[in-house]
């Protein structure tokens, strides 16, 4: 099971990056806007009318975005679709992009 993660406003997330554990990160301050751009897509599908066993499953991408940063104790990893002000692909039938800003942690600073 992964371990639990914070959840705030993407308006915050320049501002909650400068910790670690509620401590100030070392090695000065993290410019997020230079931190390494990553994305994903997931689906999110959801089938027609379960109680049939031959129902369709129809499937939307959700693009989510990343940002992966150093600091002294090693790199991190920052789920920013909100911050990054993007939206789905526009195949995606007008679905919100899912997520918020969220910090996850590489073990092994990697």
């Amino acid at each position: 099971m992964a371990p639990p993660c914070q959840v705030f406003p993407a308006s915050q997330l320049p501002t909650e990056i400068q910790l670690d554990d509620g401590k100030r990160r070392k090695g000065g301050k993290i410019d997020l806007s230079a931190c390494e751009l990553l994305s994903m897509v997931q689906y999110d599908c959801q089938i027609d009318r379960p109680e049939l066993a031959n129902s369709p499953v129809r499937c939307w991408p959700v693009q989510r975005w990343f940002r992966r940063c150093r600091d002294r104790k090693g790199m991190f990893t920052v789920e920013t679709t909100m911050w990054e002000g993007r939206t789905s692909s526009s195949d995606s039938m007008d679905r919100e992009p899912r997520g918020a800003g969220g910090l996850r942690e590489q073990p092994g600073g990697a």
